[in-house]
């Protein structure tokens, strides 16, 4: 069964070897492999459902052993890893074709699924900085494909993404200098017997690599530059599932390698909440307000739900700090869910850029029509995402929200409610602006998008109900992750929220139930009322004037103008800028370092005769002085 982990690691990366060699001979063997490889590697996952495997030996280095396992915890990562990869692959067959570089395309694909999945694998912490590092470049290979901008885009990632690893590689030197063994058991076993000074330093370093991965503020500032010039099949892979692997090393830290008892002895404790990981609930909590900010201000589609997966994912965070059972179960099971619902929309989006060509919110309107499947895809999305019943986020949402309310933190409870609420503002222009309205002209012969292209927006709309009617599949393996962390799991139902909420006592196919009577009520009456006459969308007038093709009666340029104006101060000093700010310093100070050490002979010899006769002189004069 052990040996089974290494089959289950070594399937995405065979599989982009594979498919680089098929597309030398035609096309469809390339894609074939793609395609068989990234399902068989979903199949595979099943097999350790619910289940602990570990201490898979399979190699050595430095005189660490290298060690592969599995647990109901990185089973959720590792099944949102190769479930997303294989929708993705399916939706790049149509999106890509005709590109360059397809092999390569395809074997980065594999390669970065491979990397993803060997991270929920890992039992040690070089196999995990190994596949960490290998995810970083394969990704941005991936992400500087996406056409000029992307360079630049790229460019940050890598950047930013090193700068983690280092920070992560000296946490990882500081365990192996004193353990010698860097499992994940023997580390924990010795942060558990080093100094407060010696933990809190581990937490902050290790902490930073996982933190930039996560896009948690003020290190974010890669991904939206990253998932909106990515190409569309990647950015939901980047969106879905990629940023999950932050949220997944950050559970390990805080309740693998240390406890919620550990952490409580660092420091003092806050609202029942240890101050480390209240400071990181503060953290999650502003990326959350400030991305959905953010999020509302902008005209580009996929740019809009970069940002708000830089807020999404803070839900994630804030969840899996606050160190409760409910909190942590909500926070693992929202990234759950984000990654269904964030892939299901930038899917969308993909197939709206795929046919129209365009991705700014202003140039388009009324695809409804034309991309009807799109269409449905977008309203599941976006339901869910905003915490509707009954759909998947509403649970999740409302866990977390609960866990906030019994632990007393209501200022921070206070800004997930206004994320929620900021996320109908820029949902509402999203769907608004890219599928109501006035169909532009040159969008008349639109169609919807291949049924490749189509088949991740169903499967990922079902998912939405599934996991929003029936909870308690996804609170099965949670329980048995906490259980497996040490922590109290959370009781739950099939149908309903945890036990122990205030909502326990309902259930949510009884309010699923109530809402699709309600809609058949009111289709009912819409069937039977008069209908009206339909008219061409030219048949109206505006302030008086005939609309025409040229005219755009539909508001969509600068939808929240407003808004902006009001929160615009808030950003004048933004990471970006700060950043910025401190690269041009820092350029300075090296131009005038370079005028030092010239790596010229003479200059430095000229530096040595400067230096003894300023010596000289000093002991001269100073010998007569004293």
């Amino acid at each position: 069964m052990d040996m089974s982990l290494g089959v289950l690691l070594a399937t995405p990366f065979v599989g982009g070897i594979l498919a680089y060699l098929g597309g030398k001979i035609h096309r469809w063997v390339r894609y074939t492999f793609a395609i068989l490889f990234s399902l068989l590697a979903f199949i595979e996952i099943f097999f350790f459902y619910n289940t602990t495997v570990g201490n898979y030996v399979w190699g050595r280095l430095f005189g660490s052993v290298l060690v592969l396992q599995i647990n109901p915890i990185s089973w959720i990562f590792a099944f949102i890893v190769t479930g997303i990869s294989f929708l993705v692959i399916l939706f790049s067959i149509n999106d890509v074709e005709g590109h360059k570089g397809l092999d390569f395309y395809y074997l980065e694909l594999l390669f970065v699924e491979g990397a993803m999945l060997g991270i929920t694998l890992a039992g040690d912490l070089i196999t995990f900085f190994m596949f960490w590092e290998l995810m970083s470049w394969t990704s941005y290979f991936l992400i500087i494909q996406g056409g000029k901008k992307s360079i630049t885009a790229g460019y940050k990632y890598i950047i930013m993404s090193v700068i983690g690893a280092y920070s992560m590689f000296v946490a990882i030197a500081m365990v192996f200098g004193r353990a010698h063994s860097l499992v994940f058991k023997n580390v924990s076993m010795l942060l558990s017997q080093s100094s407060p000074a010696f933990v809190i330093w581990f937490f902050v370093l290790f902490g930073i690599g996982l933190f930039v991965k996560a896009a948690v503020m003020p290190l974010h500032t890669w991904l939206p530059d990253a998932h909106s010039e990515a190409p569309s099949p990647v950015s939901p892979l980047l969106s879905g599932v990629l940023i999950k692997m932050g949220a997944y090393g950050l559970t390990v830290l805080f309740y693998g390698f240390l406890s919620v008892q550990l952490i409580g002895k660092l420091a003092p404790t806050i609202l029942p909440t240890p101050l480390l990981l209240y400071i990181v609930e503060w953290l999650a909590a502003i990326s959350i307000v400030l991305a959905t900010f953010l999020a509302i201000l902008q005209e580009d589609a996929k740019r809009l739900l970069a940002y708000s997966s830089i807020s999404q994912i803070g839900y994630v965070v804030l969840g899996i700090a606050m160190g409760s059972s409910l909190g942590i179960a909500g926070g693992l099971f929202h990234a759950l869910n984000h990654a269904i619902f964030k892939s299901l929309l930038f899917f969308v989006i993909g197939g709206v850029i795929y046919r129209t060509g365009t991705r700014n919110m202003s140039e388009l309107g009324g695809l409804i029509k034309k991309m009807p499947v799109s269409f449905i895809g977008a309203l599941f999305g976006i339901v869910a995402l905003s915490g509707v019943p009954p759909l998947n986020g509403f649970v999740s949402k409302w866990m977390i929200y609960e866990a906030l309310l019994q632990k007393k933190e209501v200022f921070l409870l206070i800004m997930a409610f206004v994320g929620s609420t900021g996320a109908f503002l820029y949902l509402y222009r999203f769907i608004h602006s890219v599928f109501l309205g006035q169909l532009p002209e040159k969008y008349k012969d639109v169609k919807e998008v291949p049924f490749l292209m189509q088949l991740p927006i169903w499967i990922l709309s079902a998912l939405t109900i599934v996991f929003g009617i029936w909870p308690g599949l996804a609170m099965n393996v949670i329980a048995q992750g906490e259980k497996f962390l040490g922590i109290t799991p959370i009781k739950y139902t099939l149908y309903g929220f945890p036990q122990g909420t205030a909502m326990s006592s309902l259930k949510v196919i009884n309010i699923s139930s109530v809402l699709i009577i309600a809609f058949i009520v009111v289709l009912a009456l819409y069937l039977m009322l008069p209908k009206e006459r339909f008219v061409s969308q030219y048949d109206t007038y505006a302030a008086g004037q005939v609309v025409t093709p040229e005219t755009k009666y539909n508001y969509s340029y600068g939808f929240y103008m407003f808004f902006g104006r009001v929160i615009n101060p808030i950003f004048k000093w933004s990471a970006d800028k700060m950043y910025e700010a401190w690269a041009r310093a820092t350029k300075v100070f090296g131009d005038y370092m370079r005028r030092v050490y010239t790596g010229n002979l003479e200059t430095y010899s000229s530096y040595i005769v400067v230096l003894i006769t300023i010596v000289a002189f000093v002991l001269l004069i100073g010998g007569k002085l004293w």
